[in-house]
């Protein structure tokens, strides 16, 4: 008995030592992930800062499009992105009275609440080195799964908890590859999702493609394509 008793104390131990250093080589090969993700992105938004380029927008509310535009966009001397409404806007309806001003108490509803959607969204896109550097010092960072070259970092807790921001990244080619966010509002009944796909110019600068935010709660669908990127 007391033989048997050893075995399975020493079997334990050894499996004690296996999983710790299991864990060790995942926070290794987490970090340098990281650190090249890190790296890639700060030498690509110098490269991006060349470029003009037209945003079309487009959002819909329970799957019909209620509002498009189109704006050139180009980055600041502040290093933020500078948008100048392009083309003509679309004609709008003319309406009366009650009916009115009931079209105008929705669209001011809806203004309001992707304002405030957007502004959440700012905390994630772009990721910052020094947040994901935060999250991982307080283990909630993870290299889930890492298929073809692609990496996929998930920072849990990013910003709200509950939330979830995932990077995918191309270590062969040093470019991110898609970002996800899975967050909410006030609650987290009122979902909030981001899907951003990159696509990559002549010159090897990386630059978002498209974008798509849900707001389940409010039916709200509002997809960004980028294009006709310029130095």
């Amino acid at each position: 008995m007391i033989g048997i008793n050893r075995i399975v104390t020493g079997m334990a131990t050894l499996l004690a030592a296996s999983l710790t250093l299991a864990q060790a080589d995942q926070k290794a090969a987490l970090q340098e992930k990281l650190a090249a993700l890190k790296q890639a992105m700060a030498a690509n938004q110098v490269s991006l800062q060349q470029y003009t380029w037209t945003a079309h927008t487009e959002v819909s509310l329970k799957g019909e499009v209620k509002n498009q535009k189109d704006e050139l966009c180009r980055y600041g001397s502040d290093g933020k992105v500078v948008k100048t409404p392009t083309g003509t806007p679309p004609p709008q309806k003319e309406m009366h009275g009650v009916k009115k001003r009931v079209v105008e108490k929705k669209v001011g509803e809806m203004q309001d609440y992707m304002e405030r959607a957007g502004a959440l969204i700012q905390h994630y896109v772009p990721p910052t080195p020094e947040k994901m550097q935060e999250v991982f010092q307080a283990g909630k960072a993870q290299l889930s799964k890492s298929d073809g070259g692609i990496a996929e970092l998930v920072f849990k807790d990013y910003y709200k908890s509950g939330d979830a921001l995932t990077l995918g990244f191309d270590t062969a080619a040093k470019k991110l590859t898609k970002v996800n966010v899975d967050s909410y509002l006030d609650d987290v009944k009122d979902k909030v999702t981001l899907d951003v796909s990159f696509q990559t110019l002549p010159d090897g600068t990386n630059y978002v493609g498209k974008t798509h935010l849900r707001a389940d709660a409010k039916q709200i669908d509002v997809n960004v394509v980028n294009r006709d990127y310029k130095k």
